[in-house]
């Protein structure tokens, strides 16, 4: 069965997660957070959740979700997995048949994406602080073992036949021939992909709208686990960055980059301190990683695209400028005291 906003509820009701009573009572909202997988919000009497399936029924899609369940069943009950605890939301059940994961919903918080206060240093500290604990906890050869090695497929885009690209929209297809006219895009993601290093278990897609906060500021939440694997920690440090900037990169009249700066800096500065690495260590590595990443996000803001869009050509011309000159987009994004550092 596929889940909609019509059934979902009874689907809840079904599997003993709701009760007939509230919907008779009228206690029930069911809103529709879909994006990439089919996501439910349902609020039932005193209870809510966040209720997930992928949308394409392939194996590459649901495994997706199998995937993510069996990664909220380690935190829930491998000891080791604890450091996590606070960052993970509470799974309550998995439908390995139909694909439906069930969730607790965070009604409280909001994605730092949205938030007023998405720019300022405050929450850049909390996101850096709360990375750096996956990945300085989460590094033991015994963790390693349980999740798969992987490099994004995004290091490859260069080399794909975008007439064979199955699923593909027409934007999504003109990004990857765009890319490809580009020679120096290649042998700069080639060099990148040979220096990653897999040394801790990482989310895999650590952006700003995958990061809850709370109202009072004090905590955060990490969504969507469905990429986690064993990797480098400077792909998740990078991806943070590159989340930042695509907001100047698309759109640098209504987000000046002087705005951004000061969580960039925040967020570098308490990633390294939390972690024990200079930050002269980590800044061009992990702006390198960005500059794969926002080629990423000009593709996955082509889902529905018949053609490219200017802000794909944006963040796809920002993109190959940090990864050919990185030292140079240290400067210009984020300012002298970056450059100073490395």
């Amino acid at each position: 069965m596929f889940l909609t906003e019509a059934n979902v509820l009874h689907y809840l009701i079904g599997r003993n997660f709701a009760r007939m009573e509230a919907v008779v009572d009228g206690h029930f909202t069911v809103r529709n957070l879909s994006y990439r997988n089919y996501n439910f919000g349902v609020t039932c009497g005193p209870r809510e959740y966040l209720v997930k399936q992928p949308k394409k029924w392939t194996p590459a899609g649901r495994g997706t979700i199998d995937s993510e369940a069996s990664f909220y069943w380690q935190v829930r009950t491998d000891p080791r997995f604890l450091p996590l605890r606070g960052l993970v939301p509470e799974s309550y059940g998995y439908d390995p048949l139909h694909s439906i994961l069930i969730l607790k919903f965070l009604p409280n918080q909001t994605t730092l994406h949205h938030a007023p206060d998405r720019f300022s240093p405050e929450s850049a500290r909390l996101v850096a602080t709360a990375m750096a604990t996956l990945h300085r906890e989460m590094r033991s050869p015994e963790i390693g073992q349980l999740f798969p090695g992987s490099v994004s497929r995004f290091f490859s885009l260069h080399e794909e036949d975008p007439d064979k690209l199955e699923d593909a929209t027409e934007g999504q297809r003109e990004l990857v021939r765009l890319v490809r006219k580009y020679p120096a895009f290649g042998r700069a993601v080639e060099s990148l992909k040979s220096e990653w290093r897999a040394q801790a278990l990482i989310h895999g897609d650590w952006k700003l709208s995958n990061c809850l906060v709370s109202a009072a500021r004090d905590r955060l939440s990490m969504v969507d686990w469905e990429f986690a694997s064993w990797g480098d920690p400077l792909w998740d440090a990078g991806t943070v960055l590159q989340s930042y900037w695509s907001f100047w990169a698309r759109s640098p009249e209504e987000y000046p980059i002087e705005e951004i700066r000061p969580a960039l800096s925040a967020f570098l500065e308490t990633y390294a301190r939390e972690t024990g690495v200079a930050v002269a260590d980590l800044l061009v590595p992990v702006i390198r990683f960005a500059g794969a990443r926002m080629v990423q996000t000009a593709y996955e803001a082509l889902i529905r695209a018949d053609e490219i869009t200017a802000g794909a050509v944006r963040l796809a011309q920002a993109s190959l400028n940090i990864l050919t000159r990185p030292e140079r987009a240290a400067g210009q994004l984020l300012g002298v005291k970056a450059c100073a550092a490395s």
